[in-house]
C-alpha cells in the first residue's frame, strides 16, 4: 500500500529534520513546511494524509493555518494534530475548538506522538472521512458535501471513474493499482488547482471513484482537461511494449497471450 503522507509544519529546522527522519523510518512519506503559507499551499497540491502543526510560525500562526484549512472543502476533514510549546489550557482549547484532532505539548515523546498520528489517520479512515492512500475526503465526507450543496443551482457534481482497474491489478499487483489510484487523485487535484478552482470539492467515494463538486460553468472544462491528461499518461503505468492501441498485451500463468483494455478515466456530470 502507498505510504501515508504526513505534512510536518515546523519552523525549527532541527526539530523538523528530527521528525522527518523519525516518521520516514517508520514508513511514512514526509513533507516539511517551515511556515504557514507554505503549509497551506502544500495541502492544496500534495494531499497529505495528516498535518502535524506547530503554533508558533514565522508568518501566520498554526491556529490561522488550521482555521483556513477547515474552511476549504478539500481539507475540511483532514486530520490535524497540534505539536507545540504552547501548552496552556487556553491554547489547547483554541486548537481543539478549531477542529484539530489532537493537541500535544513539546517536549513530546516520539513514540507517543507516533501513536497519536497513527490513531488519527486510522480513525479518520475508519469513519470514512479521509482515504489514507490519497489524502482525499472519503465516502462519508463526500456524502456530507453533497448534502450541503444539494440545492445550489450554481454547482455541478462530476463523478470520475477509473475503468479497467481490476485487469490492471490482476496484471501488476494491488500495490501498483494503489499507485494508480493515488496518481489519479493528484491529477484531479492538479486540474482543479490549475484552473484556479481551489475551493472546489474533490473526494473519493470508492476504490475507483472520485467526486468533484464545482462551479456549474467550469464543469465541462474540468472534465475535458482531466480526461485528456489521464489519457496522455495512461501508457506510463504499463511496462514498455505492452500497449497496442487501446489494449494491453499480457500473458497468463501458462504464458498464453491475451489482450486487456487499457486504463481509462470516464466522467459523468449531474
Amino acid at each position: 500500500m502507498t505510504k501515508p503522507r504526513i505534512l510536518i509544519v515546523e519552523d525549527n529546522v532541527e526539530v523538523a529534520e528530527m521528525l522527518n527522519f523519525f516518521f520516514s523510518s517508520h514508513g511514512y512519506e514526509v513533507l516539511v513546511a517551515y511556515d504557514g503559507e507554505t503549509a497551506i499551499r502544500t495541502c492544496r497540491t500534495d494531499l497529505p494524509s495528516l498535518v502535524l502543526l506547530d503554533v508558533g510560525l514565522p508568518d501566520i500562526d498554526g491556529f490561522t493555518v488550521c482555521r483556513q484549512l477547515r474552511q476549504t472543502a478539500r481539507a475540511r476533514h483532514l486530520p490535524i494534530i497540534f505539536a507545540t510549546k504552547r501548552d496552556r489550557k487556553a491554547d489547547k482549547m483554541e486548537g481543539l475548538s478549531l477542529g484539530a484532532d489532537d493537541f500535544i505539548a513539546k517536549p513530546f515523546d516520539l513514540e507517543e506522538l507516533f501513536l497519536r498520528v497513527q490513531n488519527a489517520i486510522s480513525r479518520s479512515a475508519r469513519n470514512s472521512l479521509t482515504d489514507p492512500r490519497t489524502g482525499l475526503p472519503a465516502l462519508e465526507a463526500v456524502r456530507q458535501e453533497a448534502a450541503r450543496t444539494a440545492n445550489a443551482s450554481d454547482r455541478k457534481t462530476i463523478t470520475f471513474r477509473l475503468r479497467n482497474l481490476e485487469p490492471f491489478r490482476d496484471l501488476y499487483s494491488s500495490l501498483a493499482a494503489t499507485d494508480v489510484i493515488r496518481a489519479t487523485a493528484l491529477l484531479l487535484n492538479a486540474v482543479l488547482n490549475d484552473l484556479d478552482q481551489f475551493d472546489d470539492f474533490l473526494g473519493q467515494s470508492g476504490d475507483d471513484t472520485f467526486v468533484v463538486i464545482c462551479a456549474a460553468d467550469r464543469a465541462e472544462e474540468i472534465i475535458r482537461l482531466a480526461v485528456r491528461r489521464f489519457d496522455e499518461r495512461a501508457h506510463q503505468y504499463y511496462s514498455f511494449g505492452q500497449r497496442e492501441g487501446e489494449d494491453i498485451r499480457a500473458h497468463d500463468a501458462n504464458n498464453n497471450e491475451h489482450m486487456l483494455p487499457i486504463l481509462k478515466l470516464e466522467a459523468e456530470l449531474s
